[in-house]
């Protein structure tokens, strides 16, 4: 029988992946997941409102995601085909700027469309995770993520002001906007687990509170819900066959599975750890069903979808790991999608808690974009990959007139901050890598040290920090008890394996090799 004080010691899961759960429990567990990741559904009419959709476009949209996130939750949680953890799938911001892009660009059927083609490339990718580091390394994964959050800016800002067709700021919208971001920030601060797991969705309430009291929601719509029928089968995508794609759509789109596969991987790496997962696969399963995941999702006519970090952090925080718990919420996701009320209620949700949600979402993503660039040793080639595509990206918001003339392809690319900047990441990060040497050598003479060769290549591979500063310790250490005349380090093709060599006066050799972090 698990003991429940286990989590609470930090030993481990109470119930582990295979145990069993009372049906209690489960439901409560099932429950709670689904309600902590009920505002990611307001992505939808976020998508829905910017094409102009009316309730049953928006209400229909959120059905078929809901549906898709349902089959890629229970292909996450299936062993045999993803990564056997609990990990529900969900609208995902990072799809975002490339999904208002298509929806605004060609309409719901470019971003069905688009969705396809990026489901195909996760499905892809997940058989070639080991190449990621030489195109994707931290730090420009860390600048495409902090681009990311600039080009949700122009879609987020007019929802919190209440502006509408480039109308200036409406002082009771804005005030519904600041008192529902207010109110998520401070719940979010309560050292209370409760207030904690749900303070967008209270923050939400008391947005809609402060909505009714200012005049900016009418309660008077809620009579439609009579209209409502109980249960509906959507109209999926697939049946009408109403797709479209766009070559100028590829890279914002696989950006955005970029920026999925990296959070992904390390959702699925600490809920491996946690749980004591000793599959090797585990991570390209996970991957795997993800992108089958945002393929249904194209197909079925939802949004784009990937693994929640919340969901992962309530894994730990509650002890509850059972598979079952995926497999439930996968259910009950799917049981939703055939029932209207579910979108219509989110379609009533004002425009001002929608852009506190996102802002409040945004701060996050831009702040993972950050620490993921100042956790890396860098130099001044490095610093140039960062710096000049955040400064092309913007050039493209508050510039775009300086891309207009340029042929309807090219000009795509200037469209948003996103893609823009982080072509012009992948780009300068690649050509500044083509002179970087895989190995260097250094001979401890004249007051030379090991750690000196460890410092100076952990510059140009631009290591972890603190990996280096672990590393510089001990081969320092090696080196001093060996009485050390040289070192050696040599970084791997794919860049994800350092291996360190320390030859001794008398002949000896040691030889240490640590996975790049």
């Amino acid at each position: 029988m698990p003991d429940p004080a286990a989590a609470a010691d930090g030993a481990g899961p109470v119930y582990n992946t295979e145990d069993k759960i009372p049906p209690s429990t489960l439901i409560l567990t099932i429950l709670q997941h689904f309600f902590a990741l009920a505002v990611y559904f307001t992505y939808p009419v976020i998508i829905s409102g910017a094409v102009g959709g009316g309730e049953a476009v928006t209400t229909t949209l959120i059905s078929t995601t809901l549906i898709g996130c349902g089959i890629a939750t229970l292909l996450q949680a299936a062993r045999r085909f993803g990564s056997g953890q609990v990990l529900p799938i969900i609208p995902n911001s990072s799809y975002l700027p490339a999904s208002l892009l298509a929806a605004t660009g060609g309409g719901l059927p470019m971003l069905f469309g688009m969705l396809i083609i990026g489901g195909f490339a996760e499905i892809l990718i997940s058989r070639v995770t080991a190449f990621f580091r030489f195109v994707f390394p931290a730090e420009v994964c860390g600048t495409v993520l902090f681009l990311l959050g600039i080009a949700i800016v122009p879609f987020a800002f007019p929802l919190f002001f209440g502006s509408t067709n480039s109308s200036p700021l409406d002082p009771a919208a804005t005030a519904v906007g600041i008192i529902t971001l207010g109110s998520i920030i401070i719940l979010s601060l309560i050292k209370k687990r409760v207030f904690k797991f749900y303070s967008t969705l209270i923050g939400i309430i008391i947005g809609f509170a402060a909505a009714v009291l200012l005049g900016v929601f009418n309660p008077e719509v809620l009579s439609g819900i009579t209209d409502i029928t109980p249960f509906a089968v959507p109209d999926f995508a697939f049946l009408t066959g109403n797709f479209a794609f766009s070559p100028a759509l590829i890279i914002p789109f696989i950006i955005a599975v970029i920026c999925i596969v990296m959070k992904t991987s390390g959702n699925i790496t600490l809920l491996n750890t946690y749980t004591e997962t000793r599959n090797p696969r585990s991570l390209r399963k996970g991957l795997f069903a993800e992108g089958a995941g945002l393929l249904i999702s194209g197909v079925l006519g939802g949004v784009g979808t990937g693994t929640a970090s919340s969901a992962a952090g309530l894994v730990v925080g509650t002890g509850i790991a059972s598979r079952k718990v995926g497999i439930g919420l996968g259910i009950l996701f799917i049981v939703c999608g055939f029932i209207p009320f579910i979108g219509w209620v989110f379609n009533l949700i004002p425009g001002p808690i929608l852009g506190a949600v996102l802002i409040y979402a945004v701060v996050f993503v831009m702040m993972s974009g950050i620490s993921g660039i100042a956790s890396r040793v860098l130099d001044t080639r490095r610093i140039f990959v960062i710096i000049l595509p955040i400064l092309i990206g913007v050039s493209s918001a508050v510039c775009p007139y300086l891309y207009s003339g340029l042929p309807e392809w090219a000009e795509f690319f200037f469209a948003s901050p996103l893609t823009a900047g982080s072509f012009a990441a992948v780009l300068i990060g690649v050509l500044l890598k083509i002179s970087i040497p895989h190995h260097k050598e250094l001979k401890l003479t004249g007051g030379k040290k090991a750690r000196d060769l460890v410092s100076e290549c952990a510059a140009l591979w631009t290591m972890d920090k603190t990996q280096a500063a672990s590393l510089s310790e001990e081969v320092q250490k090696t080196a001093d008890s060996m009485n050390a005349e040289s070192v050696r380090m040599e970084l791997s093709r794919n860049r994800g394996q350092i291996t360190v060599e320390i030859c001794g006066a008398d002949g000896g050799k040691a030889r240490m090799t640590k996975v790049m972090l």
